[in-house]
């Protein structure tokens, strides 16, 4: 099991224990990117009358991004979940 101290005081982890580390960040990361993806969407396409050009143009720099980091935090999550031999979904 994963203990937070050893997480913060900077000690040794066992291969398990960072597994479970990357799987905590990467499913954290994987909701907070399709947040940020859907939030993205919704000003680029059905609202953009209600945002500056800017914002939109903002928006779609984010949607690029957010969608690149909702790909990696799944592969990292897939990583983590086959090293921790549970199944991959």
């Amino acid at each position: 099991m994963l203990h937070l101290a050893q997480v913060f005081h900077h000690q040794q982890l066992s291969a398990s224990d960072q597994f479970e580390t990357l799987l905590l960040v990467a499913n954290t990361v994987l909701a907070l990117s399709f947040c940020l993806l859907l939030a993205t969407i919704l000003v680029c396409y059905p609202l953009a009358a209600l945002f500056s050009f800017e914002l939109q143009l903002a928006s779609h720099v984010t949607l690029i991004f957010s969608a690149t980091l909702l790909k990696i935090a799944y592969i990292c999550r897939c990583i983590a979940q086959y090293e921790l031999h549970q199944e991959v979904r």
